[in-house]
């Protein structure tokens, strides 16, 4: 099971992001459009970090009994 930290830092990342966007709204709307694509970014790379496929999870261990033997 994944700890609370790596769950709850998408959620940290879209926060953050979105009240320093909402910061910069009404005085540097493209400033801040620049901030909320940033942090979609980010929050995406954050989510996708620890992900991996159960085929590559497959080929990996199919590669260390290779080795062993």
């Amino acid at each position: 099971m994944k700890s609370l930290i790596t769950i709850l830092e998408p959620l940290s990342l879209w926060i953050l992001f979105s009240l320093l966007a909402i910061a910069f709204v009404g005085t540097r709307p493209y400033l801040a459009l620049a901030i909320c694509v940033a942090g979609g970014i980010a929050m995406a790379l954050s989510s996708l970090a620890g992900f991996s496929s159960p085929r590559q999870e497959g080929t990996e261990q199919a590669g260390e009994k290779k080795r062993q033997v």
